[in-house]
């Protein structure tokens, strides 16, 4: 599939691949699975940025990567976990920079627009977290995506 959202799913696998040593997590879409999953959901958010009289519009699309960890009392692991967020945060700030971005016709740049943080505590157990991300991509006129 060709789609952003499965663009982006693939480029965010790389990123939480070089911050971790797991590789038995998944990455669903608008589903939150087990412990140490992840849910890739589009925000509904005005997608246009700008309009040029040339018919060029550069356009935005903003996920929210959710996830379920580990959450108790214990400081070590709650620091973990906001820890992660801060690395994955530092991790697409540095590819963004050096020009590595999910492969995205016309993508411009990719960034997230907040810090990851706790947003719900589940079971006692665990608790899900979220950051936002948003990607920035070219449009031609007559709604051609640019290369």
């Amino acid at each position: 599939m060709n789609y952003r959202i499965s663009q982006l799913r693939s480029y965010l696998f790389n990123v939480i691949d070089d911050l971790t040593n797991k590789n038995d997590y998944k990455i669903n879409a608008d589903f939150l699975g087990e412990e140490g999953d992840y849910s890739l959901d589009k925000i509904p958010t005005d997608s246009i940025i700008e309009k040029w009289v040339t018919g060029v519009e550069i356009h935005r699309d903003v996920f929210s990567l959710r996830s379920r960890k580990s959450y108790s009392q214990d400081e070590i692991n709650n620091l973990e976990n906001i820890g992660f967020f801060e690395d994955f945060e530092n991790k697409i700030k540095s590819n963004n920079r050096e020009g590595v971005l999910p492969d995205i016709n016309g993508i411009q740049s990719i960034e997230c627009l907040n810090c990851g943080t706790m947003v719900a505590s589940n079971d006692g157990n665990s608790a899900t977290f979220d950051i936002q991300i948003q990607i920035t991509y070219k449009i031609n006129e007559g709604g051609s995506v640019s290369l």
